[in-house]
């Protein structure tokens, strides 16, 4: 029996009954134009798909993760312990790291993508050693 709730839908203004769906799709994020991501999504009696009511950023979160499984890059929660290993709040890591305070919140609270130099910085702070983007050649 797949899972039901009531919903009130703002853009209806009904409160209805909906059945949650779950389908992976292809996403793009940044340069990445075939993440396969599995999305979240309530469907309404006509067949129509809506993200969910109480947390519309949930696919974009799920993308984001995608992305940073793909790149090999730190998560936010992997981000904050590092931080937090330090004893550093956050304007003085990213004063630390030469990064804006917004930014690394940001990235700290999974609304964000951190860059491939971001990462590098977060996981210099943390004892890592620098992984550059390109191949060694020889």
């Amino acid at each position: 029996m797949p899972n039901q709730q009531a919903f009130f839908n703002p853009e209806t203004e009904r409160t209805e009954i909906y059945t949650e769906k779950w389908l992976e799709e292809t996403c793009s994020v940044k340069e990445l134009t075939d993440l396969s991501v599995h999305h979240h999504y309530w469907e309404d009696a006509d067949g129509e798909l809506w993200g969910d009511f109480n947390d519309p950023m949930e696919n974009v979160r799920r993308d984001f993760q995608a992305y940073r499984e793909c790149q090999n890059f730190l998560t936010p929660t992997e981000i904050v312990h590092i931080r937090q290993q330090l004893q550093l709040s956050v304007r003085t890591f990213t004063a630390d790291l030469g990064l804006d305070v917004s930014t690394v919140s940001q990235i700290e609270n999974g609304e964000r993508l951190q860059t491939k130099s971001q990462d590098n910085l977060f996981r210099w702070a943390q004892g890592d050693c620098f992984s550059s983007t390109q191949n060694s050649k020889k």
